[in-house]
């Protein structure tokens, strides 16, 4: 049972994660954000924020059925993971930058977490700003490398907790009947088209047979759950934390990556004004947000990255190719994610789906000319 608001203040009162003057001065504010789960804002005072998390039902994974990952006891897990890690940066508490989770209770699936003060996630920063930081890149590509050096000891001595999980996109060529039921007709479309293109079948095929299990894994990182925080008297927005746990799990390392470099070309692709019957390629010129402006960025997070994973150069390359061929599916699970609403498959779908395509067919192209990488990149030599 999901609390309404009102039930909801008398829940953080006798719990205490507010005080009462909040209540009767009127300083309670409560605003819903909820998406997979019923999501709340809670704001006391301005030293008083929470994120109230409370699942509506033990969610199933689009296309496989399986429902592990996603419940607000899983984020929960982790959260409880992420803190039992040295914290090795006295300055920012937690070793893997996160929000602080102040308390679950397991019997009405309730996940109350710390609310970042003026912080927006890494999408809204760069499209309000216009700007692609490499600073911001290099905070992203540190705590990225953090979370799979020193998470993944330690998961796996919670098998129980942290079985590992393949990502249900890998699988968008042969979904269960899950996928029916909760796909609306677009993303059926997007189905057929998947299984109609033996190019994209056979590089999920093989994708989902070279999938290791190496790294403690964030399983959904997109620009979205990458929150950019003021820091210092200054105000700018230099920290950087990663949010939204619900699907931690032990898994490959460059899927995490890769759903990096999948975001960033998301975020260029749905910048272009795709109207009418043009071809994608009309509209190269015209994209608000050209990759060439995202590269600086995009180099700096890859760079800190293997440099603080301690790798060699042969190592780079080969992960830099792999992660880039996961850019390719992630991009069709975000166009699978896009169909929800849609009742018949839109230009911007079918744009990713074919974008995802050529990623997938020619990953050391889309490395150098999507990416602005190459092999080498991040290495010393």
């Amino acid at each position: 049972m999901v609390l309404g608001l009102s039930e909801l203040t008398g829940y953080l009162l006798d719990r205490q994660h507010v005080h009462p003057d909040a209540v009767v001065d009127g300083g309670l504010g409560m605003v819903d954000a909820s998406s997979r789960h019923s999501n709340v804002i809670v704001r006391a005072d301005p030293a008083v924020g929470l994120f109230i998390k409370q699942g509506r039902s033990d969610p199933v994974q689009p296309v496989t059925g399986w429902t592990g990952p996603g419940t607000t006891a899983h984020e929960a897990a982790v959260y409880a993971l992420l803190d039992s890690l040295p914290r090795r940066h006295p300055s920012s508490g937690a070793s893997v930058p996160v929000p602080r989770c102040l308390g679950f209770d397991a019997d009405h699936g309730v996940l109350v977490l710390e609310l970042f003060p003026d912080a927006s996630d890494l999408l809204t920063h760069h499209a309000r700003t216009r700007r692609f930081p490499v600073t911001l890149g290099t905070r992203l590509g540190a705590a990225l490398a953090d979370l799979h050096e020193h998470a993944t000891g330690p998961a796996r001595e919670r098998p129980s907790e942290f079985p590992g999980h393949l990502p249900w996109a890998l699988r968008l060529d042969r979904p269960g009947t899950a996928f029916y039921r909760q796909m609306s007709n677009a993303g059926i479309g997007l189905v057929r088209i998947v299984q109609s293109s033996p190019e994209l079948r056979a590089a999920l095929a093989e994708l989902r047979a070279g999938w290791r299990t190496d790294a403690f894994i964030h399983h959904d990182l997109k620009l979205d759950n990458c929150v950019v925080l003021a820091a210092g008297t200054s105000g700018r927005h230099t920290r950087l934390a990663l949010v939204d746990w619900e699907l931690g799990n032990l898994g490959d390392a460059c899927w995490d990556t890769g759903s990096i470099f999948s975001s960033y070309l998301h975020h260029w692709l749905i910048s272009f004004p795709l109207t009418g019957s043009e071809q994608p390629d009309h509209y190269l010129d015209q994209a608000r947000f050209p990759l060439g402006r995202m590269h600086n960025a995009m180099r700096a997070f890859w760079a800190t990255y293997v440099r603080a994973r301690g790798w060699d150069a042969e190592t780079a390359d080969a992960a830099l190719i792999r992660s880039v061929r996961y850019a390719g599916a992630r991009l069709l699970q975000t166009a699978c994610e896009r169909t929800k609403p849609l009742s018949r498959v839109s230009t911007v779908v079918v744009c990713l789906t074919q974008l995802a395509e050529n990623v997938l067919a020619r990953p050391e192209e889309a490395a150098e000319h999507l990416l602005g990488l190459s092999p080498r990149e991040g290495s010393d030599e």
